[in-house]
């Protein structure tokens, strides 16, 4: 059984194209695009079911258009408008950029190259020009794409070189 933690949230199947079982998928989250996968995975019925890709292709800037395995007929593939659409954490690579999907972080810890382990994202503020995350120990800091230095999907876990001062030192 495939559990949340193992998932990343990429989109939403929007709408059949065509007549042979084609589906349009609005992305969310750029890692499709850097890492395309053999499987994505759907919420149906509050359940997470694999589903082989054969062939995919982007239509504009924010969508894909899928064939699925099975799914042959514009009937098969309006059943599945409307899913939440995912990928396995482990078809990506260890190291990413910051995904478009920042709601894809919260759980993630993270750990300063100086500092070690900060805490555990509980929050984040996108309400500024500058995104903010506060983390289980209350601890508010920026996250900025110059300020990360890695992103392990698997891990959850997001390395950063933070500049000295913004976290206090407890030596």
């Amino acid at each position: 059984m495939i559990s949340e933690n193992e998932l990343v949230h990429i989109g939403r199947m929007q709408r059949t194209h065509g007549t042979c079982g084609e589906l349009q998928c609005r992305m969310t989250n750029t890692c499709w695009e850097d890492h395309d996968a053999t499987f994505i995975i759907l919420k149906i019925d509050e359940i997470f079911v694999p589903f082989r890709v054969t062939d995919w292709r982007t239509k504009g800037s924010e969508d894909v258009l899928l064939t699925i395995q099975g799914i042959s007929t514009e009937q098969q593939a309006s059943r599945l408008i409307g899913a939440e659409t995912y990928m396995l954490r482990s078809d990506l690579p260890a190291d990413t950029e910051l995904p478009t999907d920042l709601a894809s972080l919260y759980g993630y810890t993270l750990r300063d190259e100086t500092h070690g382990e900060i805490g555990t994202i509980t929050a984040i503020d996108t309400s500024t020009m500058n995104t903010l995350v506060e983390l289980d120990n209350g601890i508010l800091l920026p996250l900025h794409e110059d300020l990360i230095t890695g992103i392990d999907q698997q891990a959850k876990q997001i390395r950063v070189n933070l500049p000295e001062g913004l976290i206090e030192s407890e030596e």
